[in-house]
């Protein structure tokens, strides 16, 4: 952990690296067709990406929303906002326009950088939606009206505007709830909230150094973003890959010496299966830190086998910034299934409670307010402690056992079911690769317990009753008669939402459908 004299803000972080490893290199894209940056070079783009905004009438506190796809420009514009006072406002480029424009009007933002794919229909919802805002065309790659490493690089350095440095406590970003329904809703993070978060998840992961690579193939604006930005406080280079190929990852490792690689659990997987396929061997690489959704015991294991002593896993929220509770590298060499199904134990520094069966928490990378939500914020903090709204057990050994969302819970015949414990049973079949389990109405027991699978290739071709029967057995040896599943849809993947997490909403309409027709 930093000293209490170290960096109190993001800026201070950016200017603390820049003057230790200025001349070193900080950046690059995995494909090669943009030049390498240093941190000293990011910097300086950087500034004359915030007179860019300025000059659009941008002043410290304001909203600049990014909505793109891994990238070099992605991160230089994170430096220009989050070193000069704006606000980062990173969304995945995967939302539809429309949700887009209504996060613009909720955060009230005036600037949006997007792609050119995506900038007329984000004009055209803007204006359906009855709001103004400039919009930037972001790309490595330059081009006419292209805000890109190239375009920056002609602005005079005398030209560029200076603001007074951010303090702690001003916000430095806004994080909205992936799969919100209705008013989008955002967590405050401030400048004091996220240098808390980045000193505590450099706790968890072996210490890095200027000779560190991190690969940004995960959505640099959720999870693996965060971790790009932690390490490379510590003067790691960052390269990023704006497709997922799990076979195209395995050659970066090789190709750039990738020594930290961030991931959602169904890229592990991807990638662990490619690389056994491959025959890949790993060298130097150190750490695999994923979170944001399950993974299943099975793909665990194969991971762990592939890329022994790497995997870190980190449980946190929007609200309460990861990590809250790691399982560490140690850990996921256990034989313990028990052990190996949970999210770890809980980090120094932060506070957990299980009340009611929900696990709420209180630690400095707690946010402290939903933006302009005053009526919400009341409803889940107080002093200090924020209610996840995640259920979880804690085991004799203290690791914490997530049980799946308060919402999801399912209430058959008066019993409650919850579906991770349903899922952990159902991917410990040797026919099933993915599973998500959810309650659907049902004549007698008010909800059904039902359940999706994805199944393994070899078993794709199983006779339902052997399936059905496979399954009937393994919940009879692990779980109670009314958890079963009293039906269970084949599927050939499961809808996730553009944070890589299971979509249940849309798995409940599909399903529903399905069972009416």
């Amino acid at each position: 952990m930093f000293a209490a004299e170290g960096p109190a803000t993001v800026a201070e972080q950016f200017a603390a690296v820049e003057g230790l490893h200025g001349n070193r290199r900080a950046l690059r894209c995995a494909s090669g067709s943009s030049d390498a940056l240093t941190f000293n070079d990011v910097a300086e783009l950087a500034g004359t990406a915030t007179t860019v905004f300025a000059d659009h009438g941008a002043v410290p506190g304001d909203r600049v929303m990014v909505v793109l796809s891994n990238s070099m420009i992605l991160r230089i514009l994170e430096r220009a906002v989050l070193g000069s006072g704006l606000v980062r406002v990173a969304l995945s480029p995967r939302l539809h326009p429309r949700e887009i424009a209504a996060i613009a009007i909720d955060c009230e933002s005036t600037i949006v950088c997007c792609t050119a794919e995506a900038h007329d229909a984000i004009r055209a919802a803007l204006n359906e939606l009855q709001w103004s805002a400039a919009l930037f065309v972001c790309d490595d790659e330059p081009g006419p009206g292209v805000l890109s490493p190239a375009s920056l690089r002609g602005q005079p350095s005398a030209s560029k505007i200076s603001w007074p440095a951010p303090e702690p406590d001003a916000i430095a970003m806004l994080m909205y709830s992936s799969g919100t329904t209705g008013r989008p809703k955002a967590a405050v993070v401030t400048h004091r909230t996220w240098v808390a978060q980045t000193n505590r998840a450099l706790d968890q992961l072996p210490s890095l150094s200027p000779d560190d690579v991190v690969l940004a193939v995960a959505p640099m604006t959720h999870f693996g973003g965060s971790i790009g930005l932690d390490s490379a406080v510590c003067g790691a280079a960052t390269v990023t890959m704006s497709k997922f190929d799990p076979h195209a990852v395995l050659n970066a490792i090789d190709s750039f010496g990738v020594t930290v690689l961030p991931l959602a659990p169904v890229m592990l997987e991807r990638i662990a299966r490619a690389a056994v396929e491959s025959h890949w061997v790993p060298a130097g690489l150190r750490a695999i830190p994923y979170g944001g959704s399950p993974i299943s015991i099975d793909a665990l294991r194969l991971a762990h086998n592939t890329f022994p002593g790497t995997l870190v896993q980190f449980y946190g929220l929007a609200e309460a910034l990861a990590p809250l509770t790691v399982l560490t590298p140690e850990d996921h060499s256990t034989t313990d299934p028990d052990r190996l199904s949970s999210a770890g134990r809980v980090c120094r520094g932060v506070e957990l409670r299980i009340v009611d069966g929900e696990v709420i928490v209180r630690a400095d990378t707690v946010m402290p307010e939903y933006w302009n939500r005053a009526g919400l914020t009341a409803e889940v903090l107080s002093d200090g402690w924020f209610r996840t709204g995640d259920l979880a057990r804690v085991d004799r050994d203290g690791y914490v056992h997530l049980l799946g969302r308060s919402t999801d819970v399912i209430v058959s015949g008066g019993f409650n079911v919850h579906p991770a414990e349903v899922e952990c049973v159902l991917t410990a079949l040797d026919d099933v690769r993915e599973a998500a389990v959810l309650g659907l109405p049902h004549p007698v027991w008010g909800e059904g317990v039902t359940a999706a699978v994805v199944l393994e290739p070899a078993s794709r071709g199983l006779d339902p009753q052997s399936l059905s029967d496979r399954i009937a057995a393994a919940c009879a040896r692990r779980i109670a008669g009314y958890k079963k599943p009293v039906a269970v849809h084949v599927v050939d993947e499961l809808p996730r939402n553009p944070a890589g997490k299971l979509d249940r909403t849309a798995l409940r309409n599909r399903l529903s459908q399905t069972e009416k027709d």
